[in-house]
């Protein structure tokens, strides 16, 4: 007969597959709700319209994006080791912290607007916006304990509630003619449902809250490695981007933007992924340092496999898939795209890693190596993007994400004993990445 503990060896798979097929799934349904929310409005309103709502919408993601502090993942970590008791101080002081975070980024956000644009439109509908950063830290809390605890599946039903409503909503208020304002407050008013919801699910109540003055000064100590951390990785997205509109032209900027969707839902399943593996992984490390690296090796092996296998098929592939997508006319980006899907291996790697760095307390490395990144990513862009175009913005993507996994996964093998086979898997793919860039450049 089996032991409780070999069963549940057994089980955890399944698990992790499941907590993952439920985080990609809310992923996908966001993307697909904001998608079609700009189609609308692109073919039924005036491009000077569109252009207002971009601007709202562009303030509201940069400070969506920085609302929380990049603490998600600090939150899951703690919450997944912690016992109920410990737990709940923990959950009310990070509550009380993000929601000052909150009130400090949505009048960032309206002063932004004030700056950014002189129309009235603009500025109001910033301001109706900005009320929504209030409940979203509540909402990122609550997905905490929710990722902690495994209950994937919630975060899913919720969130794909609010962006159907998030969608179907907006849609109606664009083909009745309202303007931008009017959409974004209800986006704002279906976030205040979405967190009502969240709440009422939790059966939170004002006898629960625990304030601990201790844990809100050591969320105040960390939260600047991790807004840090998330502040640089933007940057290290976008900066191919930038540099390339700065040194080329727009044709190239084009091949660059249609090669980069295909980063996209590659992002989005890994960031399910990693985020769906973070409890189970914080609790082999907290338990067995020394002896989690094998546990490590296998959940980095899963994507690491699949990264390998589109590398390798990008080289046959690309110039069809492009064409068939985009058209013609992008065929000329095939390798550009070949070079980017070379960057998914590393990027595996660091989305991987950076949750192991978290969960042995060296999150200022992950932070280090985006630094570190951003630096390489700048330097390879000068130097590639004049001579080669969208494929040195893509070689210069490329170096930033290899120097990045390097710097992570030779930190955390310090820590975790059996990274032998990830470190030659690193080696092995730098190699390829390598002998692929030389090949490439001859042909340019």
């Amino acid at each position: 007969m089996d032991s409780p503990q070999n069963s549940e060896v057994r089980a955890e798979p399944t698990r992790l597959g499941r907590s993952f097929l439920w985080m990609a799934w809310t992923g996908v349904v966001g993307i697909a709700s904001s998608v079609l929310v700009w189609i609308f409005l692109a073919r039924l309103r005036d491009i000077e319209d569109v252009g207002r709502f971009a601007i709202v919408m562009g303030l509201y993601a940069l400070f969506f994006n920085f609302n929380s502090l990049g603490l998600m993942t600090y939150l899951v970590n703690e919450l997944s080791r912690r016992s109920p008791n410990a737990a709940r101080e923990f959950i009310s002081s990070s509550g009380v912290f993000l929601s000052l975070s909150s009130v400090i980024c949505a009048v960032v956000m309206c002063g932004s607007a004030l700056i950014v644009s002189g129309s009235s439109e603009v500025v109001f509908s910033a301001f109706v916006l900005s009320l929504s950063l209030l409940p979203s830290n509540v909402i990122t809390v609550s997905e905490a304990v929710a990722i902690s605890c495994g209950r994937l599946r919630f975060i899913a039903a919720i969130s794909t509630m609010e962006n159907i409503l998030k969608t179907i909503i907006p849609l109606g208020l664009i083909l009745a003619g309202y303007n931008i304002v009017a959409i974004c407050v209800s986006f704002t008013l279906i976030r205040v449902v979405a967190m009502v919801v969240h709440l009422v699910a939790n059966k939170v109540r004002a006898d629960q809250f625990r304030f601990c003055w201790k844990e809100f000064q050591t969320l105040a100590k960390v939260s600047p490695t991790f807004a840090g951390t998330g502040v640089m990785a933007a940057l290290n997205w976008q900066a191919p981007l930038f540099m390339l509109a700065y040194f080329s032209s727009e044709a190239q900027s084009a091949e660059f933007g249609a090669a980069s969707r295909f980063l996209m839902p590659v992002s989005i399943l890994l960031g399910g992924y990693v985020n769906a593996v973070q409890p189970s992984l914080a609790r082999h490390i907290a338990q067995a340092p020394q002896a989690s690296g094998t546990y490590f090796s296998k959940l980095a092996g899963y994507p690491l496999s699949i990264a390998f296998v589109a590398a390798v098929g990008s080289m046959f592939l690309s110039e069809q898939v492009l064409v068939l997508l985009f058209g013609e006319p992008y065929a000329t980006a095939a390798p550009t795209l070949k070079t980017l899907v070379m960057s998914i291996i590393p990027f595996c790697l660091i989305m991987v890693a950076s949750r192991g760095l978290v969960a042995t307390g060296l999150q200022r490395i992950d932070l280090l190596a985006n630094v570190v990144g951003f630096i390489t990513c700048v330097c390879a862009g000068l130097i590639a993007i004049p001579r080669y175009g969208a494929v040195g913005a893509a070689i210069a993507q490329l170096a930033c994400f290899s120097i990045m996994g390097v710097i992570e996964v030779a930190v955390l093998s310090r820590k975790l004993g059996g990274l032998g086979i990830i470190r030659r898997a690193a080696w092995s793919s730098a190699s390829i990445a390598s002998i692929y860039l030389l090949l490439e450049s001859l042909t340019l």
